[in-house]
């Protein structure tokens, strides 16, 4: 049996062999009122028909059909059963590569577009680009049964209903997810309602190509249609080639039903409609929670001096990279996705500036992002951080009045943006209060690294350089083993020591020295094995920090670095260990902030022990 792996790590069989297919539980005699009530063979005959069997949709290449019956008939209404020798000959046109397929395979334009949220997620997440372009199927059918059943007569079987009550019973929104797409991945997304058996004859092209092929073409032709290079022609037909004739024709000789081919399927159902009202309320609740947005800020108003940009649109897709247009402010954004589409363009005023591009890798996703803000709320400053502990470069200027803020959801990976770009004196900037929302998506990842780091306030000036140490953390379990600092009327510098206690060489790794060159180094503040900082106090200025002392998990303080003096209005800060999930106090593993000849400010980020 052959496996492969979704972009959410599921194990999918690639069409599994059953060697001892499930029996179908029909219920009642769909054939009663046909030549075939005494057939022996009325069991492969259902089997053909894929009578109450499930159909996975989740594949631009094509359907597929389960076996599993996922629905079954309440009784009170019998399907629409009719034997016919019908013969046409249709075109169906389309646009996109997906209908193509789905056509050239049986299915109506209206049973293609019927696809439910779930099953749309999964084929965004699992397909490449669904290529645009003007395609002509023509189809030659002998059609010799058709089965018509209402949704409204049909309940789900027990145990597709148990499977999907089993996974909203999960204790994560994630897991959640990861049972109702499993789910419908074994029981299908969708249920035919309306098939035609019979004969058929395919063929698919662009339409720029069959305009060229001569008016007198035969359609019914199989040889013929074999011959056109550029099309695609498929035949169903009975089993054994023997017996078919070059073309598809209606027959005077007989024909064992045996032989008859699901050729149509005009109309289907998503299998969440068999669901009973209140599991289907569940799973609308579950699907809604499947976005959020952060920060949780209001866009607006938008009025006429300001610009509204939604990527919501976007939300079932994986970003692939973000470019990024910045001078010393931000001014336009826009991502693009896996599958080759962008979102809008996020657009200011573009001048005296450049673009920048931050690719991602495969399995690679946004999971934090840095803000940085001027005191009117434009922004000045972005910078990405990614599952794989991967950070961007910082978009944006380097000596603006900005101060940063953290954005990310526990869990969820960054999916687009919600803007309003607001008039500024240098044209149209990013601004928050009419901000920029992340988008983000929690049916990828049941944790994110380092989902669970806590931020300080800011403290400090908003002057300086940003900087911000998370691109020597990472994502790993690092721990600050000392820390030097150069200072004495003021915190000229600082640079953290860490210890990787999983790295038996004993390596050391050093951060950045944060601030200028002048002041006098202190002795280090060198911590034990197993000691953290959970604790720091000082002062600021309008300009930079003038004060420092940390404080450990065993209640021993280091020195006061910088005598605290002041250019201008004084303020003292305080800043403690915060609490994980379970009451323990956390460390303090890095800081980012803003540095010139002096530290001038810092957000400690707080993980767990």
């Amino acid at each position: 049996m052959t496996q492969r792996h979704d972009s959410n790590n599921y194990i999918i069989h690639s069409n599994p062999p059953e060697l001892n297919p499930p029996e179908l539980n029909p219920e009642l005699d769909i054939f009663a009122s046909t030549s075939l009530k005494n057939s022996k063979d009325k069991d492969t005959l259902l089997r053909g028909i894929g009578y109450l069997c499930g159909i996975r949709v989740d594949d631009n290449n094509g359907p597929q059909r389960l076996t599993r019956q996922v629905a079954r008939s309440l009784g009170v209404n019998p399907p629409f059963v009719q034997e016919t020798n019908d013969f046409f000959i249709e075109n169906i046109a389309t646009t996109t590569e997906r209908d193509t397929n789905y056509v050239h395979q049986g299915w109506s334009i209206d049973a293609t577009s019927t696809i439910s949220p779930w099953a749309l997620s999964r084929t965004i997440t699992q397909n490449g680009p669904n290529n645009s372009g003007a395609w002509i199927t023509r189809r030659t059918v002998v059609k010799r049964l058709s089965v018509q059943v209402s949704l409204t007569d049909l309940v789900p079987t027990s145990e597709f209903q148990d499977e999907i009550e089993v996974a909203l019973s999960q204790p994560t929104v994630f897991q959640q997810f990861r049972g109702v797409y499993r789910t419908f991945h074994g029981w299908g997304d969708v249920v035919p309602l309306e098939i035609d058996m019979g004969i058929s004859l395919t063929f698919t092209d662009l339409e720029s190509n069959i305009s060229q092929l001569p008016a007198t073409a035969n359609w019914r032709d199989t040889c013929y249609l074999m011959t056109i290079r550029t099309g695609r022609t498929t035949r169903q037909d009975g089993t054994d080639c023997k017996n078919w004739e070059k073309d598809v024709w209606p027959s005077m000789r007989y024909t064992s039903p045996l032989s008859w081919r699901q050729i149509r399927i005009t109309k289907v159902a998503p299998t969440i409609e068999l669901l009973p009202p209140k599991i289907q309320e569940q799973l609308l609740e579950l699907y809604a929670r499947r976005l959020s947005y952060v920060p949780a800020i209001t866009i607006g108003p938008g009025d006429s001096s300001g610009r509204t940009y939604d990527d919501t649109p976007h939300a079932t897709k994986q970003i692939s990279s973000v470019t990024v247009y910045a001078s010393d402010w931000i001014r336009s954004m826009r991502f693009t996705y896996a599958d080759k589409t962008c979102s809008t363009k996020h657009e200011g005023t573009e001048g005296h500036g450049a673009m920048h591009e931050f690719k991602l890798v495969e399995g690679e996703y946004i999971t934090e992002m840095i803000i940085w803000r001027n005191q009117r709320q434009y922004i000045g400053g972005l910078q990405f951080i990614t599952n794989l502990g991967r950070c961007s470069p910082h978009f944006g200027g380097g000596k603006l009045q900005v101060t940063p803020t953290v954005a990310k959801s526990k869990g969820g990976v960054l999916v687009g943006v919600i803007s309003l770009l607001k008039q500024h004196d240098l044209d149209y900037l990013f601004s928050k209060i009419q901000a920029s929302k992340g988008i983000w998506r929690h049916d990828v990842f049941d944790r994110v690294p380092k989902e669970c780091d806590v931020f300080s306030d800011y403290y400090g000036s908003k002057d300086g350089r940003p900087f911000n140490d998370r691109i020597v953390v990472r994502n790993s379990d690092i721990a600050i083993s000392q820390v030097e600092v150069w200072g004495a009327a003021a915190i000229d510098s600082i640079q953290f020591t860490y210890v990787d206690s999983k790295n038996m060489t004993g390596g050391r790794i050093l951060s950045g020295r944060h601030g200028g060159l002048g002041g006098s180094k202190k002795p280090p503040f060198i911590l034990g094995p197993g000691e953290h900082i959970f604790g720091i106090s000082g002062r600021h200025d309008n300009s930079r920090i003038t004060q420092l002392r940390f404080i450990t998990s065993r209640g021993r303080p280091s020195e006061t670095f910088g005598m605290g003096q002041s250019t201008g209005e004084s303020q003292s800060f305080s800043v403690s260990s915060p609490e994980d999930h379970e009451g323990n106090p956390m460390r303090l593993q890095y800081i980012c902030g803003k540095c010139d000849i002096f530290l001038n400010g810092a957000v400690f980020a707080w993980t767990p022990v």
